[in-house]
Parts: C-alpha cells; structure tokens; sequence
C-alpha cells in the first residue's frame, strides 16, 4: 500500500479556487503558443536543447527575481529536496513534450498530454489520501482508455516515439503532486528556481552525454537566428505558462483545477491546424472526447461535494 501523505502544513497556502481557475486558463493558451514555437524547432534541434534553452531562461529570470525581491534567508528553504525532485520532474516531463511534438501531430500529442489530469486525480487519492469515489475512478479509467485510442495508430506510425506524450503526463503530474503537497514550504519564486536549476542540470548532462555518445538527435548545435526568436518564444512562454499552472495548484486542489486545462487541447488544435494543416482525425477526436469528458466528469463529482 503506498503511504498516504498529509498535505505539508507549515506557511500552508490558503485555496483561492476562483484564482486558480483564471491561472489555468491563461495557462491554457500561453502554452500552445509556446509548443508551436517548440514543434518548429523540433524539425532541427534536439529536445534536450531545447529544454536546456528553456529551463535557462526561466533560471535567469528568477534569479533575478531572487536577488531583488526576496530575503537572502528565504532562498534556501528546509527541507531542499522536495524542491530538487519537483524540478527532476519538470525536466523529464518537458523534454518528452518537446520529444513528442517533434514526432506527432500537434493535436494528437497535446490530446495524449491530457491524460495529466487524471494521473493527478489519482495520484492525489493514492499519495495526499484525497477522496475519490467510483465515479471519478471511472473516469480515471475512461480518459487512459482516450490516450490509447490516440497512442495506437501513431505507435503504428512512429514507433515508442507515441509514448512521449504520456510520459510526460505522468512526469508533471508528479510535478504537480508536488507542488501541491509541499505548497507552503517556499514562495513561487523559489518553487521555480530550484525548479530551472535542476532542470539546467538535468538537460547539461543529457546533452553532454548526446555529445560524447556523438548521437546527433542528442547532441547540441548551433542555432540560428529566426531559431533564436523562437527559443524566446519557448522559453518566455513555458516560463510564463508553468508560473500560471504551479500556482493555480498550489491554491487549489488538482481536481479542481484538472477541468479546465482542457482549453489547451481546443487551442492546440487550432494552432496546429494554422502553422502545420493538422486536422484530427476520427479516432484522435475520439480520444480526446474521452480524455475531455472524463476530465469533465471529474469536475461535475467534485462540484457536487
């Protein structure tokens, strides 16, 4: 049986739902933005470069932040590691969306994406011991069943490339458990330091690795120009729209929030069908009618409470 966890209580982080509901739908369309700038740059750079980009824009923006606006004594905060585990996860998860949209459709891989919410339903019932009844299970069940109807026919296609996409739910869904189970424990701010200057870390070591392995779609290039333009795109995006998300979670619970990132796949969907011609196809509508109404049967459960 996996340990319940009690949420941490110390500066605990009072819950502002309506707040948190404006957060995660600017997230919801700050975020395709930046994954079409990503999925341009996918065709040519590696996505551990990509994420290295990204996650060193957002270390320099904070620490900045750090230095003039938070006290020296706050900025290592005790205990460290839930900050350093948080930030592993937000580095796997963020290379396997850049790896994802490289080899999917846009809509397909944000579709599978969005089994996110789910995996923090259930993560928040068997690790932070929330309550979820058979209904909401089922809707677990459901949304999983929506992701493998869009997996299977890109699996066919591009191979275990299809599974990026779901990897990375399950990594911010960590993420996300984490930044709702240690809320109190440091400012947003520092949540997000430690969160770039692990991933920093994490992304220099796999690219360092691509370098000496000399395996070219791990391995760093140069970029040019209009690359440079939308390595901004990225990263002030992804910086702008992980802010939006982390503190949308940290003052309300997952299952509240989870509804509403659904916006996401309706505007990925329209930003593919502009920059690439994506049109979904029968079984990806599908899918991600599943993945949406279960996200949504969550949302109607909760509300009944």
């Amino acid at each position: 049986m996996i340990a319940r966890l009690k949420p941490f209580a110390r500066g605990a982080v009072a819950d502002n739902v309506g707040l948190a509901i404006t957060l995660t739908l600017i997230f919801a369309v700050l975020a395709p933005t930046s994954e079409t700038a990503a999925k341009f740059l996918g065709h040519t750079i590696p996505a551990t470069e990509i994420g290295f980009l990204r996650f060193a824009v957002q270390l320099a923006i904070f620490a900045a932040f750090l230095g003039l606006a938070v006290p020296r004594g706050e900025w290592r905060p005790r205990p460290l590691w839930p900050l350093v585990v948080r930030g592993i996860f937000a580095a796997l998860g963020t290379i396997c969306v850049y790896a994802g949209l490289a080899v999917l459709p846009m809509v397909d891989a944000v579709a599978i994406f969005f089994i996110q919410p789910l995996i923090l339903t259930a993560l928040s019932a068997l690790v932070l011991g929330d309550r979820v009844g058979r209904l909401r299970w089922f809707a677990v069940c459901a949304g999983m069943t929506g992701a493998v109807l869009i997996i299977g026919p890109n699996f066919a296609a591009v191979g275990w490339g299809a599974m990026f996409p779901a990897l990375a739910a399950l990594f911010h869904g960590c993420s996300g458990l984490m930044a709702r189970r240690w809320a109190g424990l440091a400012r947003l701010s520092v949540f997000q330091f430690y969160a770039a200057l692990v991933a920093v870390g994490v992304t220099s070591a796999a690219l360092i690795a691509g370098w000496l392995s000399e395996r070219p779609e791990l391995a760093p290039r140069m970029i040019t120009d209009f690359e440079l333009v939308l390595v901004a795109v990225v990263a002030l995006g992804s910086t702008g729209s992980t802010l939006m998300l982390t503190q949308a979670l940290r003052i309300a619970p997952p299952s509240i929030v989870a509804p509403y990132l659904y916006v996401h796949i309706v505007w990925s969907t329209v930003m593919g069908f502009i920059f690439f011609g994506h049109v979904p196809s029968t079984r990806t509508l599908a899918g991600a009618g599943l993945v949406i109404g279960a996200g949504l049967l969550v949302w109607w459960r909760e509300a009944r409470r």
